[in-house]
């Protein structure tokens, strides 16, 4: 029965059975009306009126549309219709306790359940009261569905829930130490405190570009309906599809796992642990894709709307938190690099007129002397001091003004006023909107390499020994003295100047009293001529002066006078008094020549023409002097030639051991037959070709020549010496020289103690370094060694210890004296004394006379060589003298001296 009660209206309950019933029925209906009008008009409550059967009695509208019943159609139903079959039992207990319970007043039930006509449940509330009436008590139910309120209050713990869960989140953010400490920090939180089964995060592996596992949360482990599930599987089929897509899509991507249906394995699995879903969300800072966020959920509304929100948000903060913490220990690590670097480091404010400096660094206060506190605030003009008109300033002031960087070299000023030059690095510093804030200025001291820089100019323009000019600067300065000649239509003269036997110096008192000669000619020479003039060493022992604007030949013939008197003053050298003179040679600008090499091969022309007519001369050029070049440039041409044309040969002089008299080596050495000039001395063609780079190939073949003539001999049954052969300075030049000797040794088939090579310790001492590191290599080939003209060089004794040798050369003039000057047999004496000791055997060279020889033998020296037994042979000639097994004869010798005792052998030079 539907009870919509107006004002005045009668409801009728039931029909009476005779009039007196149906009065009192009226009567009572009536009264009640009166009662239940008020509630039945609230449109929120369902009201029933139940009888003590549970009955319905009467029902609202509103009864009607919550439970979803036509008009009426709730009248005579039972009430525990309304009850979800569930939850009647429990709703008939609470009915029983309340009716059990006075009948008076009423009761709230709350988190009950209501059930609609179409099975659908929502929460309800009830208020129960009793109506006593005469026909019995009646139950009032006033029942409200309270899904909304239930709804808002879910919403509501779950905002609470979220914001407690940002909050903590953001707070292990902050207070992270480090990346790991953060991530674990965020992990853990969503799992306890946001119920996530599983929670991990995978980051971006910056080297690769491929996400790698970095954390994985410790809900893993716990979330023990995951503990029976093969973790490679599930985990590698949640990366594939859903990582790794929303990594590359930057869109947060989730995947229910409730319909069983065609679900993949790994989420089967997972759907048949209980986990309802799984979302990844991408991590990105700054618009660069830094990892994933990865979740597992067991609840159906895990991933709802709010929760997508919460967790996208998490995620942002997440991925700016990794990237605040990268930036972080980015900027701490640069400025431990700042404050570690040895350049200094000066940041000045751009926005202030005079740039004041707001930082400096350790490196910037070693390097000027400056403090932090002497500079901070101050403008880095003071560095400059009073120096403010370099060149280099403009470029740097340009660039301050434009706001650009620039590199600069500056000389600037320690604190102690000591001058230093800085590689100035300025780069301006602007911030995330464009707006320049700094400059940045990096000093690189290159003080240092400045002075190394000015030293290499100054090396390489000047002489090492004397200091003068070299070849580079003499060309400038004549090119410069030409040009103002032509200017102002005057004269130059150019001297070429030569120390008259000054090798014979060299090779008598050594190359230490050689080089301090011309020392002193260089002074002499300088000192003779006007501040003006210039005076310049090509090598060895040729000097040139340039003579500014001379008058004419006579006063060029007086500087030349006043020259050679100045340098044929004596010379003393540790003791020994020398005479000495030069030579020299003047061609004029314009006369004999309008350019520098025309100029100078004149003077040079005229400079030999001069000590052709002896020494302490000088001659002027003519232009007769230009045959005899023509003729050096002749022989220049044909030794180029000479190679292809077969007209090199090899002659062979031997070395015999004193005690055997046997030959037990020979040296080879190079003779040039020239078809038109006869025979030629290598003494006339060896210095050309050093000069022009022709000895490099010629002693190739002299390598190759000599060693296939050993295995000649060999193939002809001859017992064959070793064979040395001499390496020039330019053949040392080339790093592949070791292989050189091994391939030609290994063409010839021979072993590599059939060769030997010889150095002269001139060249050992020019680099020793590297010269000490070929002769390993070729050591290591097997080849023997020998240093020639041992004793002429500087400090022989302590560089003879890293250079490890054969044989020993000293040079002719120590064996040629043997007799007659007591110094050089003393050094004899003593360099065969030395190489005893050192294991070392002794070779004297230019052994003449018999005397000399058996004075060597007396003194103990293992073997000669030299003109005594036998000049230098061509190759019949030798061939000869081993089939014949010549040797020398010693009155009492013994067998027992026939023999070698294997030590190396240190030569006596003397050729």
């Amino acid at each position: 029965m539907k009870a919509d009660f107006a004002p005045g209206s009668p409801a009728c309950l039931a029909q009476p059975p005779d009039a007196a019933e149906e009065t009192r029925s009226l009567l009572a209906l009536t009264a009640a009306e009166a009662r239940y009008r008020g509630a039945c008009a609230l449109p929120i409550y369902a009201i029933f009126l139940v009888d003590a059967g549970g009955n319905i009695l009467l029902a609202n509208s509103s009864a009607e549309r919550m439970f979803g019943y036509r008009p009426g159609s709730l009248s005579g139903l039972c009430i525990d219709l309304l009850v979800p079959e569930a939850k009647r039992a429990a709703h008939a207990e609470h009915r029983v306790r309340f009716d059990a319970q006075p009948r008076h007043g009423s009761r709230r039930l709350t988190h009950l359940a209501g059930q609609r006509r179409d099975g659908s449940v929502f929460p309800a509330e009830i208020s129960l009261s009793y109506i006593n009436e005469a026909s019995g008590t009646i139950v009032t139910c006033a029942v409200r569905d309270v899904s909304e309120r239930d709804r808002q209050a879910l919403a509501l713990r779950r905002l609470n829930a979220s914001l407690r869960l940002i909050h903590d989140c953001n707070a292990a953010l902050v207070r992270a130490g480090s990346e790991s400490e953060m991530i674990a920090g965020i992990v853990d939180r969503l799992h306890r405190q946001g119920g996530y089964s599983a929670v991990w995060v995978e980051l971006v592996d910056r080297e690769q570009g491929e996400a790698r596992l970095a954390v994985e949360a410790a809900a893993l482990v716990a979330a023990s309906s995951l503990d029976s599930l093969d973790g490679d599987l599930w985990r590698s089929g949640f990366r594939r599809q859903l990582a790794l897509p929303a990594l590359e899509q930057g869109q947060a991507r989730s995947c229910l796992f409730a319909a069983a249906d065609g679900l993949a394995e790994w989420s089967a699995d997972l759907a048949a642990c209980g986990q309802c879903a799984g979302m990844a969300l991408p991590l990105v800072g700054r618009g660069v894709p830094i990892g994933i966020l990865n979740l597992l959920t067991a609840a159906p509304d895990g991933f709802d709307e709010d929760a997508c929100k919460v967790l996208e948000e998490l995620a942002d903060d997440l991925a700016y938190g990794i990237f605040a913490q990268r930036a972080e220990a980015g900027m701490r690590l640069l400025k431990r690099a700042v404050e570690a670097s040895a350049n200094g480091v000066m940041i000045t404010d751009a926005l202030q007129h005079d740039h004041p400096i707001t930082y400096v660094n350790p490196g910037f206060e070693a390097i000027t002397g400056y403090s932090a506190g002497d500079v901070l605030g101050n403008s880095g003009r003071f560095l400059l001091a009073g120096d403010r008109d370099q060149v280099a300033l403009n470029e740097l002031r340009q660039a301050l003004r434009e706001r650009r960087g620039t590199q600069v070299t500056l000389r600037c000023f320690r604190k102690d006023g000591s001058p230093l030059w800085a590689e100035l690095n300025v780069s301006p510093v602007c911030s995330a909107d464009g707006t320049l804030g700094h400059f940045v200025s990096v000093f690189h001291d290159i003080s240092e390499r400045r002075r190394y820089e000015e030293e290499l100019e100054h090396q390489a323009n000047h002489d090492s020994l004397t200091g003068l000019p070299n070849r580079n600067l003499l060309r400038d300065r004549q090119q410069q003295a030409i040009a103002y000649a032509e200017r102002h239509d005057s004269s130059l003269a150019l001297l070429a100047v030569d120390i008259d036997q000054f090798k014979r110096v060299n090779n008598s008192h050594g190359h230490g009293y050689g080089d301090q000669l011309l020392r002193i000619v260089a002074e002499r020479l300088a000192d003779s001529v006007r501040d003006g003039d210039t005076v310049a060493r090509l090598g060895g022992d040729e000097f040139v002066i340039i003579l500014a604007d001379p008058l004419g030949d006579d006063e060029v013939a007086r500087v030349i006078a006043r020259i050679l008197e100045k340098v044929a003053q004596p010379v003393d050298l540790d003791g020994h008094a020398l005479a000495i003179s030069c030579s020299i040679g003047a061609s004029l600008f314009p006369r004999d020549g309008r350019d520098p090499e025309t100029l100078l091969k004149n003077a040079d022309a005229a400079m030999h023409r001069a000590k052709a007519r002896g020494r302490g001369s000088f001659h002027f050029y003519q232009a007769e002097m230009n045959e005899r070049v023509a003729g050096q440039l002749a022989i220049e041409a044909d030794l180029g030639r000479a190679l292809e044309r077969g007209e090199l040969e090899l002659h062979y002089q031997p070395q015999l051991d004193l005690l055997s008299g046997k030959i037990v080596g020979a040296e080879a050495l190079l003779r040039w037959r020239h078809p038109v000039r006869g025979m030629i001395a290598p003494k006339d063609f060896i210095t050309l070709a050093e000069d022009t780079g022709l000895i490099v190939p010629i002693g190739q073949w002299v390598i190759e020549t000599a060693c296939q003539q050993v295995r000649a001999w060999r193939d002809a049954g001859l017992a064959t010496p070793r064979l040395a052969i001499n390496l020039s300075a330019r053949q040392f030049e080339s790093d592949d020289l070791a292989e050189q000797l091994a391939a030609a040794v290994v063409r010839a088939g021979l072993d590599g103690g059939a060769l030997e090579v010889e150095l002269t310790e001139s060249l050992a001492l020019q680099d020793i370094d590297r010269v000490t590191a070929i002769l390993k290599k070729i050591r290591q080939a097997g080849v023997t060694m020998a240093m020639d003209d041992f004793g002429t060089g500087f400090s022989s004794l302590a560089h003879l210890l890293r250079i490890t040798v054969d044989r020993i050369k000293i040079d002719r003039c120590f064996v040629r004296d043997i007799l007659s000057d007591r110094t050089a047999a003393a050094v004899a004496l003593a360099v065969i004394a030395m190489a005893k000791s050192l294991g070392v055997k002794v070779i004297a060279e230019g052994v003449e006379t018999e005397a000399q020889l058996q004075f060597l033998r007396d003194s103990a020296c293992d073997e000669m060589q030299g003109f005594y037994f036998s000049r230098p042979l061509p190759c019949q000639e030798f061939e000869v003298l081993l089939r014949e097994a010549r040797g020398l004869s010693f009155a009492g010798s013994s067998a027992a001296e026939d023999k070698d005792d294997g030590a190396p052998t240190l030569l006596l030079r003397g050729v």
